[in-house]
């Protein structure tokens, strides 16, 4: 928790740099972003929609109770 919290609040480039890495996580996993906001991740799986909202160091889920599971230790896993 240290390490996240000084490369979140601790530089200033740190935000900048946690956008970068967090996105090119979530679109690793396979989401699709929103033309519509940059910060709007979506996928479907098996008929199944899964959506991620980014808000600055916060994730938002919605969707399948499955799937944000899966997502869930998927992102326990990375961070």
């Amino acid at each position: 928790m240290c390490r996240l919290e000084r490369a979140l609040y601790g530089l200033k480039q740190a935000p900048c740099d946690w956008h970068t890495m967090i996105d090119s996580y979530i679109t690793d996993l396979g989401f699709m972003k929103s033309e519509a906001d940059e910060n709007l991740y979506q996928i479907v799986v098996d008929g199944k929609l899964l959506i991620i909202v980014l808000y600055v160091d916060d994730l938002i889920l919605t969707g399948d109770d499955q799937l944000i599971n899966s997502c869930k230790e998927d992102l326990v896993r990375e961070f």
